[in-house]
């Protein structure tokens, strides 16, 4: 024991070891309430769509291989070889994919926008950072593949982006996507963490980490894409803000440089941060899936 502390009244020295107890319990107490509210459900009702741009909307729903009931509209034109299952970021449901799905419709392929379990109508247990949300999307590409579709690509944004990701790793067979585009994806739990609270020290989120483990029942070294997109085949397309300061500046890079897939490709949208790129650059996101598309 240091002199000082030696020195030190014992009673001093029992409200010191007093605060110390009840600083680290609050440490992580704010650790379990930020975990808390960065996994919980954000489901909402979805308003009811009959059509869109002249196709039929059919709303459709399937199980994923831990019960989680998941519930999707279905598009298709006519004479359509190709479905596609459009994935929304946190806070966001299939609505929030009607645009992208607008595109795809455009040039003839099926459009299947999905809420991943917590989101809109869906089964609502808590967020997972697309780790369990995989799941689901495992599920949507077998459903696809019984409609009779022989190719199935994903397009996912943020936590869809992310769910297209570990569905490399967190199937027994996974799911042979025909092609993926991943727009806003984080490269692993801590950079992402990191990139959002960069004030902080590292030690100081430990707790949260923690807590974020034990709520989900995920070790935190597999909630990293840049890990599953290694065993990623599919033609990927990785999309991301220059001032995307919530995945990191540089995730669509690392992820690129971690592609298992022969053919990967790169778009950034100019002066976006974490934000619906789609709005901001529909035109350039556009392109570059179509010279994905021809060059696979």
């Amino acid at each position: 024991m240091t002199n000082w502390l030696v020195a030190m009244p014992r009673r001093r020295r029992l409200r010191l070891a007093i605060g110390c107890g009840i600083a680290i319990v609050a440490w992580f107490a704010a650790g379990l309430g930020a975990a808390h509210m960065a996994t919980r459900a954000r489901p909402g009702a979805v308003a009811p769509l009959t059509t869109w741009h002249g196709h039929s909307v059919e709303p459709v729903q399937v199980v994923a291989a831990d019960g989680v009931v998941g519930h999707g509209w279905m598009m298709v034109p006519a004479g359509a070889q190709e479905c596609v299952v459009l994935a929304a970021g946190i806070g966001g449901h299939r609505g929030a994919m009607l645009e992208r799905a607008t595109f795809w419709l455009a040039r003839g392929t099926a459009t299947l926008l999905v809420d991943l379990r917590g989101t809109g109508e869906s089964t609502a247990p808590r967020l997972s950072m697309g780790f369990h949300e995989a799941l689901d999307l495992a599920a949507w590409h077998a459903w696809a593949r019984t409609r009779g579709f022989p190719r199935v690509g994903v397009h996912g944004v943020s936590l869809g982006a992310s769910a297209a990701a570990y569905t490399a790793v967190r199937c027994d067979v996974a799911p042979a996507w025909s092609f993926a585009v991943l727009e806003a994806c984080y490269v692993d739990i801590r950079s992402a963490l990191y990139a959002r609270l960069p004030w902080l020290p590292a030690v100081a989120l430990w707790p949260m980490v923690a807590a974020s483990e034990w709520l989900l029942g995920v070790d935190a070294d597999e909630l990293s894409p840049e890990r599953a997109i290694a065993r990623l085949s599919a033609p990927t397309l990785l999309v991301c803000g220059d001032e995307d300061r919530k995945v990191g500046p540089d995730a669509a890079a690392r992820l690129r440089a971690a592609s298992g897939a022969s053919l990967v490709r790169q778009h950034v949208v100019r002066g976006a941060a974490h934000v619906d790129l789609w709005p901001r650059d529909a035109a350039g996101i556009s392109a570059a899936i179509e010279e994905l598309l021809r060059a696979r």
